[in-house]
């Protein structure tokens, strides 16, 4: 059995934080409070987080880490209702490129001003795309699982080997990017054709709503 180490975060991923990871369904979520699945692992490891965090990992990743670290499993904290994958509603979307960058696994595909869809097949259902779309075209979506009852098992195996490798370039790029940058001319154009778009579209609905209700008329002789 592997203890859990108190030593500071400031250190490397270590072997035992690679065993925790491992546990995890590698959904990239962060409903556990971490941004990370490895973040969450590495707070396992050093003692400041419960095992009992990770949603979509349920009893099975409790029970697995319980093992690990030779801990008493507890009860999940949330109870996990199913997996889910995002769909861009694509009449809707304005083409902002602003669900790109939270995507953990880049499963959602597209350029400025033009139309992006979601990978379903690379998609983890974490739905951090949702709440920045300006538009509100981005919707989550009930997954069937393989086998119906056994909601793990489209965390397990090649697909969670896949997940990782993909966030760990994810956010790797994302690193070599100072995001700290103040707005240069081009991104602060950027963000007025976006809110052009948004206002256009928002319009485009208004007038929509208050379009009259054309009614069949009886012709009368």
């Amino acid at each position: 059995m592997v203890e859990v180490s108190l030593s500071s975060k400031k250190d490397k991923p270590s072997a035992i934080t690679k065993e925790i990871d491992a546990c995890l369904p590698q959904t990239q979520c962060t409903l556990c409070g971490y941004p990370r699945c490895t973040d969450y692992a590495d707070a396992i490891r050093q003692g400041t987080a419960d095992i009992n965090l990770c949603t979509p990992g349920g009893a099975i990743t409790i029970q697995a880490l319980a093992s690990l670290l030779n801990l008493e499993a507890i009860p999940p904290l949330e109870k996990f209702t199913g997996r889910k994958l995002a769909k861009i509603r694509e009449i809707d979307c304005i083409g902002c490129t602003l669900c790109l960058k939270p995507c953990p696994v880049d499963a959602i595909v597209g350029t400025a001003k033009y139309m992006h869809s979601v990978l379903a097949s690379e998609c983890t259902g974490c739905g951090l795309c949702v709440p920045l779309c300006p538009v509100d075209c981005i919707e989550m979506h009930s997954f069937q699982p393989v086998e119906k009852g056994k909601i793990w098992e489209p965390f397990q195996g090649q697909e969670v080997q896949r997940w990782r490798k993909l966030a760990e370039l994810h956010f790797t790029r994302l690193e070599s990017i100072d995001c700290e940058n103040s707005l240069d001319a081009t991104e602060s154009d950027r963000k007025l054709q976006i809110r052009e778009s948004v206002n256009r579209v928002r319009r485009k609905r208004w007038k929509q709503s208050r379009r009259p209700v054309k009614h069949n008329k009886t012709r009368q002789g």
